[in-house]
């Protein structure tokens, strides 16, 4: 099974936040700014494309960007909290999509999408979690899928911004016209080294034994930096995200609006999902319904209540969801999904509140 590893970076997250609060920023060059105690310092925490074509990047003194923008620049100070509860937001839909997800910052993850359905699997995965972004939240993200970490992340830049770019192979060309500065794990000091030896390019690393970067940089590094040159990369990916959201989905046999077959599989998605629940050891307030009808539109249903303590209860909201939906709606249904959200925290679920039936 090839593996299929995917990059998924919010385009000028920041920046786009604030355009969402306020579209009558979009099409002004927006600075978001990390304001210092001092009055008027701070650095540059993002712009966005109008703001970048006037050399306007991440990292640089505030006072040297108000010196490149022109009158139309906007700077706004950062907001932190706003900004963590869209990327939430975003996390959840993400989550919904992809099991293994380790996040690494506020606006960036990487994915394991490997499935035995193939590499059409985990390209139709980037699709659809890049299409809910965008119409749910307003947000667009670029993504890199490949077969590794290195080439996936690469990736994630080339086709900015709301890019989609994939690649499993020939990988010594796509390298070849990068910058060695854009090989994993080389900042300011080790790209310094690199160029001593005459290294600009990923593609020089390649006039050079693996013995000579161990000399260099030590074995860890050097091991590192050869393999990383010749698109070799082992890392995994490693979850590290506290579950938001439980889901399972099916597609059914045939498209249909009967609902004694469709509940079958409601019921036992439910079960899986309840039993992946109660994992978590936190109870939940919120049940969903997750439909795509056979013109492949997605509806989400949902009820609240203060606990969903039972397997039986939530069979009992997703019946009524599903009834919701077959009296609003004419379409048949295509896949049908159950999910379970609104953890909370510090609360763990009381073991008498699962008890399961052995098989």
């Amino acid at each position: 099974m090839q593996t299929a590893i995917a990059l998924l970076d919010l385009d000028y997250f920041y920046a786009q936040c604030e355009e969402l609060r306020k579209p009558k920023l979009i099409g002004k060059p927006v600075v978001i700014v990390m304001p210092s105690i001092r009055e008027n310092s701070g650095a540059i925490a993002t712009a966005n494309y109008l703001a970048r074509d006037q050399k306007i990047k991440s990292g640089m003194p505030l006072q040297l960007a108000k010196k490149l923008a022109n009158n139309d620049t906007i700077f706004i100070n950062a907001d932190k909290g706003y900004y963590k509860e869209i990327s939430s937001k975003v996390f959840e839909i993400i989550d919904f999509f992809c099991d293994k997800v380790e996040q690494v910052s506020i606006d960036e993850a990487y994915l394991d999408l490997t499935s035995p359905l193939g590499v059409e699997k985990a390209e139709d995965t980037c699709i659809k979690i890049k299409e809910k972004i965008k119409r749910e939240l307003g947000l667009t993200c670029s993504i890199g899928l490949s077969t590794n970490k290195l080439i996936a992340k690469l990736g994630s830049n080339e086709k900015k911004p709301d890019g989609l770019f994939i690649l499993y192979d020939n990988f010594e060309k796509f390298l070849g016209k990068k910058k060695i500065r854009d090989l994993f794990g080389v900042g300011p000091k080790f790209e310094k080294i690199f160029k001593s030896h005459g290294i600009n390019k990923i593609s020089d690393v390649k006039n050079f034994k693996k013995e000579e970067l161990i000399e260099w940089f030590g074995k860890a590094k050097g091991e590192d930096f050869y393999n990383f040159s010749n698109g070799v990369d082992e890392r995994v990916v490693e979850p590290n995200r506290e579950k938001q959201q439980v889901s399972r989905m099916i597609t059914l046999r045939v498209d249909s609006r009967d609902s004694e077959l469709i509940l079958e599989q409601i019921n036992l998605l439910s079960d899986l999902v309840f039993i992946e629940a109660s994992k978590t050891h936190k109870k939940f307030k919120t049940a969903s319904l997750v439909i795509v009808n056979s013109n492949f539109d997605t509806v989400t249903k949902s009820k609240s209540k203060n606990e969903i303590n039972s397997i039986e209860k939530l069979i009992e909201i997703e019946k009524i969801l599903l009834h919701e939906f077959l009296d609003e709606s004419l379409s048949k249904i295509r896949r049908v999904g159950v999910r379970v959200s609104n953890f909370e925290e510090g609360k763990g679920i009381q073991k008498t509140l699962f008890e399961f039936k052995s098989g």
